[in-house]
This record gives structure tokens, C-alpha cells and sequence, in this order.
């Protein structure tokens, strides 16, 4: 049976917001941040044969979904990255449910980030268009609803039966004319602080897990550490890679574009995004910040393994991959590698969880839009199941060699998810807002420039580009 998967009514209107933010676009040609890292390449694929252990398809067997006859069995998907796991790798339950119990098949087309929408559009207007696109790179709704490029999916899936009423929260702001635009089963850790904890015992430092049970991982107890660490010398880096100064704001529960009442607003002048900013920013002027503008805009998550770099903030999917540019073979054995929810910030009450939303959009013009429903359903059962958990539990120590304190970390973080996600949508809005303030909101960390001096530069445009999203919302 599916256990209950609510968010509170605030994290709900945050969740709306959340589907308007994509991670892509980040500076210096890096991997969007989506829900696999770097190395994707143009394809159109179908699939390759990939496991389950015998025991783990028999776990498969007890969860309930709903039935279905698919006379069309086969969905395209289109994104940055595959549907199917690579040839000899494990499947996931869900791709096992559509496969073995609906027969189903889902054939990839992985394009560039940058390329999504373009490539997108060129096949829906030749008649050609995939089925379902990806919610989980955060920048599909609502502008592609209002585009129509994207078809609601109320026609094919029932939002109030067994599957889908324990995700009501989830999915009811996704709405746009009365419509669902989004089958979302679920909400994912967005950024967390990956570390070596060998190399922290090496140099006498507390390890962030002992400090989170303590309740006392915060914005202080972490620069402690930066600044102990850097000590050593010329070479020694406190923080690296792209997500770092999202990763702090977000500590703050204050998104630099939020939602409320149902509307857009601007929150670059609070004083809370200041605070987390003044912090990235002395990061940078004490010369603790791994200089990749020296390195050709390139992060070197290695160091952190190599025992030069101390944190290095990342999506929670660079923990489920292994030889990639942010993989798990960065950071040393894998029994050393640590990782912790961002610290938290000290002028807030609650630890808050930079997140992003798991699930998929119909692509207008589909041509099996009950396939798509299928797999979807394949998916809210798998998300509320036990037997999924465990059948995940196993794949994750299988196949990257995980341990207990890892897993345990992983339930630590998904509860604490749950209860305070913070989700960014700027990215959402236009491309004109997100030139305006993407780059922009890290120059203090990248170039030692003060946020506030950036903040009234941009603040201008930013608020217009709001103006006219609202205008659309109203």
C-alpha cells in the first residue's frame, strides 16, 4: 500500500513555484543540475537491456498499480538525460512495472540541455512530437502550458483515486485553466554538501554528521571548519563547483523570485538573501573559493578526494553516479564520502532544503498520451511503495557501494525535505529574468562583487519581467 506523501499547504505553494525554475544555464558550459550530471549527448535511442535481481522482480509483484490494455506500448521521452538506465545497470521500479506488467517501452531522445526546447518544438511542428518531457529540470511550468507546447493530463490520469490522492499537495498548484500540467510523484534534494570524511578526521575537524545530530551544522560550525582547513596553505580550498552560492540562499527558506497568493514577487532585497550572500562573498575574499575562473571555468570535484577541497555542494544525483565529472569516484573511497543537508542558516529556526520536483509533463501532440498515463501510474505506486524502498536500498549499496551511514543519511535528508523545501523559479519566468539574475546572483562568490551593488543594478528588470509573468497568471 502507498504510504501517505503530503507537504505542508506552505511547501505546496512552494512546490508551484518550484516548477518554474530549471537549473540550466549555468556559467562556464556546466551540467544543468538536473537529474543526472554531464555527458550527454545528442540520440535518439531505444532501449538497451538493462537488470533487476530475480528477487527484487519478485518484490516488484506485490505493488499494487493500476490496470491498463496499451493497444500503443511504446512513449518517447525527451531530455538531457535517458529514461532507460544504461546496459547492464539496474532499473529502477518503476521502468520495471511499465516493462513486465504492461509490456511497455520507452524509447530516449537525450539532447543537449540547451537544446531541449528547440529540439522540442521542431518536432511537434512536424508532426513528430515524443510523449513526455521531463518536470524535474524545473523550468517546463507554466510557460510551456501557456505556450502549448505541453497538454494537460486530466484526461488520462485521475488525481482523485488511490494513487494520486496521497500526491494531491504535490501536484494541485501545478494548475493552469482549471488543468494539471504535471504528473509529480515526488520532491528531490536539489543541492547538499558531498565531503570526505576521512580527510576531515585527518585534520582534526568535526564531521558534519555528528554536528547535524547535535544540532549544530550552521553557517558558523561550517567556516570554522573552511577556516581551519585553508589554514594549511596556498592550494587548499574551502568550497568548489556551481551550486554553492544557491546552495547557502537557500538555507535562508527565502527564494530570490517566490511565490505568493498565487503570484510572482520579487525577494532580491531581503535581508536574508544579504546575509547568505555576505557569506559566499567572504568566502571568495578570503581566498577559500576553488578559483575556477583561473581554471578555465572548469570545477574539479577531485580535490575533495585528493584532500584539497574541503565541501563540495552538489544535487543528491552526483551520489548516485560514479565515473562522471561530479560522480562518486571524486571524492574518494567510497566508504569515506560523506554528505549532509546544506548547514544551516543561523538567523532562521529550521533547517531548509534546497529542492526540486520529480515528475513529467505530456508533450502536446503526443502520440500515446494512455502510455504516458501508464507509466505515470507505474510511478506513483512506486514512490509510495516499501517494497520500491528496500528494492532501492539494495541497488544503491549494489551498484555504488553505498553503506548504512549513507543510507541513513539519505532518510535523514528526505525527511527533512519533506518538512521545509525550498524551491527557486526565476528560471521559469523568461529567459529575460533569467539572464538577469542567474549569473548575476553569483558574482559575489565568482567575482568578489557586492551583492548589493549587483542587487540594485538588476533589481529593475527583474521586477518587470515579474510584472509581466502576473500579468499572464491573473
Amino acid at each position: 500500500m502507498n504510504k501517505k506523501r503530503t507537504l505542508t499547504a506552505a511547501a505546496a505553494v512552494l512546490l508551484a513555484a518550484s516548477m518554474l525554475t530549471a537549473c540550466s544555464g549555468d556559467e562556464g558550459g556546466n551540467p544543468s543540475g538536473g537529474n543526472v550530471g554531464g555527458n550527454v549527448v545528442t540520440s535518439q535511442t531505444t532501449p538497451v537491456p538493462s537488470t533487476m535481481a530475480e528477487e527484487q522482480q519478485s518484490q516488484v509483484e506485490e505493488i499494487k498499480v493500476k490496470d491498463y490494455e496499451l493497444e500503443n506500448k511504446k512513449i518517447t521521452f525527451l531530455a538531457s538525460w535517458p529514461r532507460n538506465p544504461a546496459k547492464g545497470k539496474n532499473k529502477d521500479v518503476a521502468l520495471e512495472l511499465f516493462q513486465t506488467r504492461f509490456g511497455g517501452e520507452i524509447e530516449d531522445i537525450t539532447v543537449p540541455d540547451a537544446d531541449r526546447y528547440s529540439r522540442l518544438a521542431t518536432l511537434i511542428s512536424t508532426g513528430d512530437a515524443p510523449d513526455f518531457f521531463s518536470a524535474g529540470d524545473m523550468d517546463a511550468f507554466p510557460k510551456g502550458a501557456i505556450s502549448k507546447m505541453f497538454q494537460p493530463l486530466d484526461d488520462y490520469i485521475d488525481y482523485d483515486d488511490e494513487w494520486w490522492s496521497d500526491l494531491s499537495d504535490l501536484n494541485e498548484p501545478f494548475i493552469f485553466n482549471g488543468k494539471h500540467y504535471v504528473g509529480a510523484v515526488g520532491a528531490e534534494v536539489d543541492v547538499l554538501m558531498i565531503y570526505n570524511r576521512a580527510i576531515v578526521e585527518e585534520n582534526g575537524l568535526p564531521d558534519p554528521i555528528d554536528l547535524l545530530a547535535e544540532d549544530n551544522w550552521n553557517w558558523d560550525t561550517c567556516k570554522d571548519m573552511m577556516n581551519k582547513f585553508c589554514a594549511q596553505g596556498e592550494g587548499y580550498y574551502a568550497t568548489d563547483g556551481w551550486w554553492v552560492v544557491k546552495g547557502f540562499s537557500a538555507t535562508t527558506g527565502v527564494p530570490y523570485v517566490g511565490m505568493q497568493d498565487g503570484k510572482v514577487v520579487n525577494n532580491l532585497r531581503d535581508g536574508l538573501l544579504e546575509q547568505a550572500q555576505d557569506f559566499v562573498y567572504n568566502i571568495r575574499k578570503e581566498e577559500m573559493a576553488y578559483p575556477v575562473w583561473d581554471y578555465g571555468w572548469v570545477a574539479n570535484a577531485s580535490n575533495v578526494g585528493l584532500g584539497k577541497t574541503l565541501f563540495f555542494p552538489c544535487g543528491f544525483w552526483a551520489l548516485t553516479e560514479v565515473d562522471t565529472d561530479y560522480g562518486l569516484k571524486n571524492y574518494g573511497e567510497v566508504k569515506d564520502i560523506g554528505f549532509v543537508p546544506m548547514p544551516k542558516c543561523p538567523y532562521v529556526d529550521d533547517y531548509y532544503i534546497p529542492a526540486r520536483v520529480n515528475g513529467y509533463m505530456l508533450v502536446s501532440g503526443a502520440p500515446n498520451p494512455e502510455g504516458v498515463a501508464c507509466y505515470l501510474y507505474c510511478e506513483a505506486a512506486a514512490q509510495g511503495s516499501e517494497e520500491a524502498e528496500q528494492i532501492t536500498k539494495e541497488q544503491y549499496f549494489n551498484e555504488y557501494g553505498w553503506t548504512e551511514d549513507m543510507w541513513e543519511m539519505r532518510q535523514t535528508l528526505y525527511d527533512m525535505l519533506e518538512e521545509h523545501p525550498v524551491f527557486e523559479f526565476y528560471t521559469g519566468i523568461s529567459d529575460e529574468l533569467f539572464d538577469a539574475l542567474d549569473n548575476p546572483s553569483k558574482d559575489s562568490y565568482h567575482n568578489a562583487v557586492s551583492w548589493i551593488q549587483t542587487r540594485e543594478e538588476i533589481f529593475n528588470s527583474v521586477q518587470a519581467e515579474i510584472d509581466k509573468a502576473n500579468q499572464v497568471l491573473e
